[in-house]
């Protein structure tokens, strides 16, 4: 059994991502990376809508499944 500790960093592929204090924010504490959502997928160009200032926010495009953090 896999215990998931939080989301998944794009640059490590760790899974250490965690919110920062400015909403659609996120850092990496294991690279040190930082990341923006963005509204915009950067893999396919589909817009999304988003929500910032949940915790729940979903990262990945429902078009092509790609992730929508891109680093800061």
């Amino acid at each position: 059994m896999e215990v998931e500790v939080g989301l998944r960093c794009p640059a490590c592929g760790e899974p250490w991502l965690r919110p920062s204090s400015v909403p659609g924010r996120y850092r990496c504490v294991n690279c040190l990376h930082r990341f923006e959502l963005r509204s915009v997928c950067p893999g396919c160009g589909e817009h999304q809508t988003i929500v910032r200032m949940t915790s729940t926010a979903t990262t990945e495009c429902s078009g092509c499944g790609s992730s929508m953090l891109v680093e800061v």
